[in-house]
């Protein structure tokens, strides 16, 4: 239920921080998450944040590579879901405050 054009909004800004950007395909983000931004009338953008080790990704080149090792790794929804703090925290804020900026008024 994302907003393809809230998505694409989202995703310039996102690319902009100093984050790693991939498109892990379809995947659950909440039974109500989408739900709750039509009631509101507002757009929908779900993007996964990682925490894993970025030594779990040690010599990918590809993003498939990525997305491979990505798979086996526990998800948040896990027992065994341990996020790393560091550099999940400052790049996790990083993306999230460059998001909202983007979403913003500015001012002039």
């Amino acid at each position: 239920m994302n907003d393809p054009a809230a998505v694409e909004h989202t995703r310039g800004a996102l690319a902009a921080a100093p984050a790693r950007v991939v498109d892990p395909g379809p995947v659950t983000g909440s039974e109500d998450v989408g739900e709750f931004a039509v009631e509101a009338g507002v757009p929908c953008v779900f993007w996964l944040l990682g925490g894993a080790d970025p030594a779990d990704f040690g010599g990918a080149t590809s993003t498939g590579e990525f997305a491979a090792r990505a798979a086996t790794l526990p998800s948040n929804h896990s027992p065994q879901y341990a996020p790393v703090i560091e550099p999940t925290l400052t790049i996790g804020v990083g993306a999230l405050v460059s998001a909202a900026r983007a979403w913003l008024p500015r001012n002039t």
